[in-house]
């Protein structure tokens, strides 16, 4: 029997008379247009949880998962999960592992303070290339694994051969994050509050959309995202969610036509592209825009030239990544590429975002770390992003 079959066989917790299934593909098309402010002023709200009783969960590549009572064990494995297993049940107890670049960013901004228990979580069940390590993972004792589902059987079959319920996403060249956000609201059994986060996020979306819809293409600034930066450079490709975003912002990705997520480039391709702007990956927290004025190669570059090289910001995850606050890395990119279109008010966003997802407020300061106004001062415009 193959992995795949016997995830769908696996030793079921119960059945269920309701199944829930995924994708909500459709949802990546129609986009409601509202305020985000209002959508924001749900998180004031008391939210139900799912009806009591056995849930059937399916996710995007057909695995099936039944629960009795909803998740308080989990594993969420992926790194883009690891905000999303804290914003969605509301709070970070039911984490019991996490990926060491999630545990990096949850524990070195806000979310410390918001939950000090993060300092404590382990993070060995994760390996490199996505690989779990069994006997770390059996000692959280889990009652559901999140898994990525995009790279071959080795990454769940070791899953599947322990007993463990696990549930898979797909991170593609688009925002998954519509079809993640229902799937963990009812394995956790919070499809109300699932659905109001999933609202933010297609509302923020919608607007940014609105707002752009009759860019002209001219005006569009061409893009590079740099995946890293030092010895080697890495930019971000086509296929990646990185990609997606640049061009819903109102961007053009030089690195469009390259496959994959991310490739290995020359200094010399990246002049030969000479992106109007540069973003910098916040996987590097020690990377800076001067860092790359200051480097004598790179001095004929266009974004070089009129310093439009930025760190993208960083809340309680990696905003440029698909992750819980990813609305607030939109209209933070929509802003930068555009500035005659968008101000936003970021003491409200943030403040109404963190309540949102993690029900508590950023402390003063917290806000010009998370827009990162020390790293990115030096560079073209950025004093618009300080009037807070």
């Amino acid at each position: 029997m193959s992995p795949q079959t016997k995830l769908q066989n696996q030793t079921q917790i119960a059945a269920r008379s309701r199944a829930v299934h995924f994708p909500f593909h459709t949802l990546k098309t129609t986009l409601v247009v509202a305020s985000v402010l209002a959508v924001a002023a749900l998180a004031g709200a008391t939210l139900g949880k799912a009806d009591d009783g056995p849930v059937t969960i399916t996710d995007v590549n057909g695995n099936t998962v039944t629960l009795t009572v909803p998740s308080v064990r989990s594993a969420p494995l992926p790194p883009p999960l690891g905000t999303f297993a804290i914003a969605i049940p509301g709070d970070a107890d039911h984490l019991v592992t996490a990926h060491p670049w999630s545990k990096a960013v949850m524990t070195q901004g806000s979310l410390s303070g918001y939950f000090p228990n993060l300092a404590d979580l382990p993070t060995g069940a994760i390996g490199g290339g996505f690989v779990p390590n069994i006997e770390e993972l059996l000692a959280t004792d889990p009652d559901l694994v999140f898994q990525v589902g995009f790279m071959g059987e080795d990454v769940l079959a070791p899953i599947i051969a322990a007993g463990l319920p696990v549930l898979t996403i797909n991170v593609t060249a688009n925002d998954d994050a519509v079809d993640w956000i229902p799937m963990m609201g009812a394995a956790y059994g919070v499809e109300e509050r699932a659905e109001t986060i999933l609202s933010w996020r297609q509302d923020t979306l919608g607007s940014i959309t609105a707002t752009l819809a009759d860019l002209p293409d001219e005006d569009r600034p061409t893009v590079a995202h740099l995946a890293r930066y030092g010895d080697a450079l890495r930019v971000v490709g086509g296929g990646h969610f990185r990609s997606w975003q640049i061009e819903a912002m109102g961007g053009v990705n030089v690195a469009a036509e390259v496959p994959q997520r991310s490739a290995e480039i020359s200094a010399e391709q990246l002049i030969a592209w000479d992106p109007d702007v540069i973003l910098l990956n916040a996987f590097q927290p020690e990377l800076t825009p001067q860092m790359v004025y200051d480097n004598p190669v790179l001095q004929s570059l266009t974004a070089v030239r009129e310093r439009q090289v930025y760190a993208f910001p960083v809340g309680g995850d990696r905003w440029e990544a698909p992750v819980a606050e990813s609305p607030l890395g939109w209209m933070w990119l929509s802003e930068l590429l555009h500035p005659d279109r968008f101000e936003w008010d970021y003491t409200a966003e943030i403040t109404s975002a963190h309540q949102l997802l993690y029900g508590h407020a950023p402390q003063a300061g917290d806000i010009a770390r998370m827009l990162r106004i020390d790293a990115n001062q030096s560079s073209a415009g950025y004093e618009r992003f300080s009037t807070f």
